[in-house]
């Protein structure tokens, strides 16, 4: 007594696609999720004095499939005291496009556009610090729950 099967090579691979597009934007939602609160976090606690909010307006992430940009989000959280002429926004974008360039996997890239934001954080101020230690506590215990 035999088996046919009742559907073809290309039904099946379609429902194999189908699940993994379904597990992807599952992990894409994880990590917006995670990269609105680290985003949240590296503003919220930066703990240093932003005279023109450059440092904490170029803050944002981007979320990376396969080396494509899927997701992201740069958007002024704080107005300086003191005039600037510089486009934080712009130096967020690009620098977390430039990484994003560098992969051709599924990842989360949250930055400080600003050049000097390595400098205030090496001078003992978190820029990045908690967003960073905030992203590796909450991605890896997110995506063992979607198992």
């Amino acid at each position: 007594m035999g088996m046919i099967p009742q559907f073809s090579m290309g039904q099946f691979d379609a429902l194999f696609r189908q699940a993994e597009e379904q597990h992807i934007n599952q992990i894409v939602r994880v990590l917006r999720f995670v990269g609105e609160k680290a985003v949240n976090e590296a503003r919220a606690s930066g703990s240093y004095q932003d005279r023109t909010a450059n440092l904490r307006n170029s803050v944002g992430y981007v979320i990376i499939v396969n080396g494509k940009i899927v997701d992201e989000n740069f958007s002024i959280s704080a107005n300086g005291s003191e005039p600037s002429s510089e486009n934080p926004i712009k130096y967020g974008r690009d620098l977390a496009h430039e990484i994003a360039s560098q992969y051709n996997e599924i990842a989360l890239i949250v930055v400080s556009g600003m050049k000097y934001g390595a400098y205030v954080e090496a001078r003992g101020y978190n820029v990045l610090t908690s967003a960073e230690q905030l992203a590796n506590v909450q991605v890896p215990m997110l995506l063992k729950q979607l198992r």
